[in-house]
């Protein structure tokens, strides 16, 4: 699916109003792996989350696959960000209460079957070398395994577009390099058109191109 963003912005209100993308255009081809650098603030995780279609733009249009995802309904939006989009983020956003089993499931769950979901839940975490895990807390598990349940949680609808923000943020450089590997995988093998936000240079050498944000405005392309 071709993702195209033309003129998008972004504004966040308050006291003093703060405009997070500025007049953003990028276009991702499908099956590509395009990483978004930038410092801390300067809007990557909005362009995510834009993608994802948990930000509403303010102006300019984003479409994927031909379709403008802000003029969908919000029974359209959930399909969509259930079916179409995956998304990783730095801090897991694992529930403490549950299993890795039930982690994977739950986003899922009042939209699939339960043995369907099971079965494919069981699918990738055996993939990504965690099915031995599957009862565990994530109390109990390794950065690298929070990282692993995280990454078979976004696959488990099936996505044609998985948003990783700072994927390998909090992990040492073993578990970095075997979450890249992770996802070089499901770009080469499985087609799934990846965009990640990072500030390390080292996970920036990975994928098809490196776009640089600063201050909510695209600086252009950049090598690493």
């Amino acid at each position: 699916m071709t993702i195209h963003i033309k003129n998008a912005s972004v504004m966040f209100g308050g006291v003093q109003p703060v405009q997070a993308l500025k007049d953003v255009s990028l276009q991702v081809e499908p099956g590509e792996w395009v990483n978004i650098l930038g410092p801390s603030g300067s809007g990557k995780t909005t362009l995510l989350n834009v993608i994802a279609g948990l930000e509403q733009l303010h102006s300019g249009t984003i479409t994927v696959d031909g379709t403008d995802i802000n003029k969908k309904t919000s029974t359209e939006k959930q399909h969509y960000k259930r079916t179409v989009t995956g998304y990783i983020f730095q801090d897991y956003r694992l529930f403490d209460q549950f299993t890795v089993m039930e982690n994977v499931m739950l986003p899922q769950w009042p939209y699939e079957h339960h043995k369907k979901l099971e079965k494919r839940a069981e699918e990738l975490l055996e993939h990504l070398d965690m099915s031995h895990r599957k009862h565990a807390l994530p109390e109990q598990l390794s950065g690298g395994e929070r990282q692993r349940t995280a990454i078979a949680r976004a696959l488990l609808g099936k996505p044609s577009i998985l948003l990783c923000d700072e994927p390998t943020g909090n992990l040492d450089e073993e578990n970095r390099e075997n979450i890249l590997h992770i996802l070089y995988d499901l770009q080469k093998n499985e087609g799934i058109t990846i965009i990640l936000v990072t500030h390390d240079p080292e996970v920036a050498k990975w994928g098809d191109h490196n776009m640089y944000i600063r201050d909510g405005s695209f600086q252009g392309a950049i090598s690493v």
